[in-house]
C-alpha cells in the first residue's frame, strides 16, 4: 500500500541575540523592539532592566539643578532654582528670582543666574573669611547729582585725563578695573553707547567703553575708549540732573563658561558676548588688550536657544542654526560660519566623547564640528522640548511631545541604540562625580543606585517572516539572568490583538534557559511581550513556529 506523500512544512526559528533597541517604524529588523518600559542599554548588546533611582531630597517647584562646588562622593542635597528661590546644598539663599526659565553657570566660585543677572558666591570672603548667604546683583550702580565731568588731552605728551566728581560714595561700590556705563547725561556725548541691538550704531567718536582707573569717595578717574579702541574725552560740563554710573551686564538668556570667561547670548538674538578674562561681571572693557571683553553681531534670524563650551571653542545655537565661535582672545575671536540644523531646547545639549547631542525640530542630532546628523529616525515622534544629562557614556533625555506626555529616553553612542525608561517629567539634570541627578515632580533623584520598585516590559516587532502564509507558534526559548525575587511573564499577541499570557518564569536559577510552550493558533503575524518586576538581563530569545497554508479570503 502506497500512502500519499504528506506536505510537511519545516519549522521556522528566529534567534534574537543582539538587541537593536527601540524602533517605532513600521518596518524594522528582527532584533529591534517596538515598545518598552524601564529597560536599559547598560548590558548591550544584551537587554537589561534599568537600575533603580534614589530619591535624594524633596524640593517643590524645582526648575533648574546645578552641581555645587566639587567634592568627593554623592550629592546629598539640592542646589539650583525652585519657584523663584535659589538653594545651595539644600539651604535657601536669601533673595528672590523672577519666574521663567534660567541659565546657570559656575564661574570660579560664583554661581551666575540669568536672565536675572544675579550670583551666589559659595567661597569665603578673603577679608572676613565668612560666606554671605544671599544673592547678589552682578550689576553695581551709583546715582549722582550735580556731577562734574572733566577731560583733557595733552597734545605734547599724548596724555589723556578724564574724571567725574560728585558726592557719590564711589569707593564703596566700584574698584579699579571695573567697566561702567554712564547714562542720564544731558550732554549726550558723555553717555556711554551701549550695544545690544543691531540698531545701536556707534559713531567713531562715541564713548563705548569706560574703565575705572582710580577711585575715591567723591571722584572716579576714567579711561574712555571709542569703538576702534582709541582714547576719547568727555565734553566738560556739570550735569544738573541725575546721572547713573553702572557696571552694566548685557541682557542675556543663555550662558556658559569657557576659558575663564563668561559667555552669553543676547535676549534679542543679535549678539554673542564674552566677559573680560577672569571677570564675569565685566562686559564693557575694550582697551585693545588680550583680556578685554568681546561681542559680535550675529546676522541669522530668531532667538538663541542655548550656548555651551565645546572643545576649544564656544557653540551658540538657534532653532535653525549653529554658530561656532573660534579663537582664544578678542584679537581673533570670530564666527566664520553658521551651520543649519539648530537646537530647539538648550537644556538638551550634552557632550559625550567629543560629540554634542541635542534636540532639533525634527529629532535628536549629533554635532562634531561639521554638519549635524540625525541619530533618532527610529523614535518616529518629533518632540517639542527636552532636558538631558549624561554619565559620560549615555545620553539621558526627558523629551516631551505636543500633548505634554514625556518619554525618558537613553541613547548609547557606542551601539547607536535607544531605550525607553518611563514617563517621569524630568525638567533638569546635572552630572556630579560621574553620576546623573535629575529633578521631577517635586523631588531630586539620583539616576541609578536606588531600590525603587517598578515594573518593566518590552515588545518585539510584528513577525510575519515576510511570508503571506499562515503561521503558528510552537514555543519560545529564553536565556535569562534573573535575580532571585524577579518574576517575569511571557505573552503573545496574534494579528494585532490583545496580549495573551502563555508562561511565567521565576528567578533564582541565575543564568539559565527556560522553555515556554505556546498553544497553537493560526495567524498571519504575532508579537512577543516579556514583562516583570525585579532585576533581569535578557541574553537570547529563540522563537520557534510552524508554517501553515496560504491565506485566502
Amino acid at each position: 500500500m502506497i500512502l500519499p506523500k504528506l506536505d510537511v512544512r519545516e519549522n521556522s526559528k528566529v534567534l534574537l541575540k543582539v538587541f537593536g533597541g527601540l524602533d517605532r517604524r513600521s518596518k524594522i529588523s528582527d532584533t529591534s523592539l517596538t515598545d518598552m518600559t524601564n529597560m536599559s542599554c547598560d548590558a548591550a548588546p544584551a537587554l537589561t532592566v534599568r537600575d533603580g533611582r534614589k530619591k535624594i531630597a524633596d524640593i517643590e517647584n524645582a526648575s533648574k539643578i546645578c552641581p555645587p562646588e566639587y567634592s568627593d562622593g554623592d550629592l546629598t542635597s539640592f542646589t539650583g532654582v525652585a519657584g523663584g528661590r535659589f538653594f545651595y546644598n539644600g539651604t535657601q539663599i536669601s533673595g528672590s528670582l523672577t519666574s521663567g526659565r534660567k541659565s546657570i553657570a559656575d564661574f570660579n566660585g560664583k554661581i551666575c543666574i540669568f536672565p536675572d543677572k544675579k550670583y551666589y558666591c559659595y567661597l569665603p570672603d578673603p577679608t572676613t573669611g565668612s560666606i554671605d548667604d544671599s544673592l547678589k546683583s552682578m550689576e553695581k550702580t551709583v546715582s549722582i547729582t550735580s556731577a562734574k565731568f572733566y577731560s583733557s588731552y595733552d597734545e605734547v605728551t599724548g596724555a589723556y585725563s578724564a574724571y567725574i566728581e560728585a558726592n557719590g560714595g564711589f569707593d564703596s561700590v566700584f574698584t579699579v578695573g571695573d567697566s561702567v556705563i554712564i547714562d542720564g547725561c544731558q550732554t549726550l556725548h558723555n553717555n556711554t553707547k551701549r550695544i545690544q541691538s543691531k540698531r545701536d550704531f556707534a559713531a567713531d567718536d562715541d564713548i563705548v567703553s569706560v574703565v575705572i582707573d582710580k577711585v575715591s569717595s567723591g571722584r572716579i578717574d576714567l579711561l574712555l575708549y571709542n569703538k576702534k579702541g582709541g582714547r576719547e574725552t568727555f565734553s566738560n560740563c556739570t550735569e544738573s540732573g541725575t546721572v547713573t554710573v553702572k557696571s552694566a551686564i548685557p541682557d542675556m538668556d543663555n550662558i556658559c563658561v569657557h576659558n575663564n570667561r563668561l559667555w552669553g547670548t543676547a535676549v534679542s538674538g543679535e549678539y554673542v558676548y564674552a566677559s573680560k578674562l577672569g571677570d564675569c561681571t565685566n562686559f564693557n572693557s575694550f582697551q585693545g588688550l588680550g583680556d578685554d571683553s568681546w561681542y559680535s553681531y550675529v546676522a541669522t534670524g530668531g532667538e538663541f536657544t542655548g550656548i555651551c563650551s565645546y572643545r576649544t571653542a564656544v557653540v551658540a545655537f538657534k532653532r535653525g542654526y549653529i554658530h561656532h565661535i573660534y579663537g582664544d582672545s578678542p584679537v581673533n575671536f570670530s564666527i566664520p560660519k553658521q551651520t543649519f540644523g539648530g537646537c530647539i531646547d538648550g537644556r538638551s545639549i550634552c557632550e559625550i566623547g567629543g560629540v554634542l547631542y541635542y534636540l532639533a525640530h525634527d529629532g535628536f542630532r549629533a554635532y562634531s564640528g561639521g554638519e549635524p546628523y540625525d541619530i533618532s529616525p527610529q523614535l518616529k515622534f518629533n518632540y517639542v522640548s527636552c532636558a538631558a544629562g549624561t554619565d559620560g557614556r549615555h545620553y539621558y533625555a526627558a523629551a516631551k511631545r505636543n500633548d505634554g506626555t514625556c518619554d525618558v529616553l537613553v541613547y548609547s553612542p557606542d551601539y547607536d541604540i535607544w531605550v525607553r525608561e518611563d514617563d517621569t517629567p524630568f525638567c533638569g539634570f546635572c552630572t556630579f562625580n560621574g553620576s546623573i541627578y535629575g529633578i521631577a515632580d517635586g523631588h531630586m533623584w539620583k539616576i541609578g543606585g536606588g531600590d525603587e520598585p517598578f515594573k518593566w516590559r518590552f515588545v518585539s516587532k510584528r513577525f510575519t517572516y515576510d511570508s503571506i502564509d499562515y503561521k503558528g507558534l510552537s514555543c519560545i526559548w529564553l536565556r535569562l539572568d534573573l535575580k532571585n525575587e524577579t518574576k517575569a511573564d511571557v505573552s503573545v499577541s496574534y494579528d494585532g490583538g490583545d496580549f495573551v499570557p502563555c508562561g511565567k518564569i521565576c528567578g533564582g536559577k541565575g543564568f539559565s534557559v527556560s522553555r515556554i510552550p505556546v498553544r497553537f493558533k493560526q495567524c498571519d503575524s504575532f508579537r512577543i511581550m516579556l514583562s516583570g518586576e525585579g532585576g533581569a538581563v535578557i541574553h537570547d530569545i529563540e522563537i520557534t513556529s510552524h508554517n501553515g497554508g496560504r491565506i485566502y479570503g
